[in-house]
């Protein structure tokens, strides 16, 4: 297991519609896809960082800060409703077409989630390595959830049945995903490449950002510069 290769991929597309430019956009004096560059950096267990994304200026972006961009991606693999599986299963054909070695092990980050701990990716990765199961980076969320069925709020807890309120410490935990995850890079084209069995890590609360928009990206920005040195483990700006 120490002999394997793992890469931290940071996937990054152009066409975003609602935000345009996000993953370059200005955050905390850096653009957003750094952060994860520089992060990726930081993990002595990280073989590579690769940067994947359809666009000649996050390409030059990426190389002047560190990440290998061997190529682009591929047109299917950059559409708006492409999902990491396409973006994946496009590394892995490139990469055999080049004749280049392939990955044992990757670890994904999205360059939207900018704020991480060292000390929580250390911890999922030795389990990812103990277990040999996929692990995901989450943070805890109230899982008082309702989903709309007929136009009508429905809840998705059981805890509500027969009630109108309950109270969050009676419910099971919930957790978000989708911030960092550590899987064994596909063969070949699957959709549940991240397996049956998945394990997690809960991140420190100071890390749970996922900038969808311009609005939380400067409120994210404001509420970090206000206490910079509360935040100061978890950013990664150089």
């Amino acid at each position: 297991m120490t002999k394997s290769i793992t890469w931290a991929i940071v996937p990054a597309r152009s066409g975003s519609k609602g935000f345009k430019h996000k993953n370059i956009s200005n955050f905390l004096g850096k653009p957003l896809l750094v952060h994860s560059i520089n992060f990726a950096k930081k993990l002595k267990f990280v073989n590579k960082i690769f940067l994947s994304t359809d666009s000649k200026k996050y390409k030059k972006i990426g190389e002047k800060n560190g990440a290998e961009v061997p190529f682009l991606r591929s047109k299917n693999a950059s559409k708006s409703n492409s999902m990491e599986e396409d973006v994946l299963e496009d590394i892995r054909k490139k990469l055999k077409k080049n004749k280049k070695k392939l990955p044992d092990y990757i670890l994904w980050l999205r360059p939207t989630c900018p704020l991480r701990s060292k000390k929580d990716y250390v911890k999922a990765y030795r389990k990812f390595i103990k277990k040999n199961k996929t692990v995901c980076i989450v943070s805890q969320t109230d899982p008082r959830i309702f989903v709309l069925k007929n136009n009508k709020l429905v809840p998705i807890n059981e805890n509500f049945k027969n009630k109108s309120m309950v109270r969050r410490q009676d419910c099971k935990p919930a957790y978000k995903i989708f911030y960092g995850e550590f899987f064994h890079f596909p063969k070949k084209y699957n959709k549940k490449f991240l397996g049956k069995d998945i394990h997690c890590v809960v991140q420190d609360n100071l890390c749970n950002i996922d900038i969808d928009d311009e609005n939380q990206m400067q409120v994210y920005e404001k509420i970090i510069r206000s206490d910079t040195k509360k935040y100061a483990n978890f950013l990664h700006t150089s």
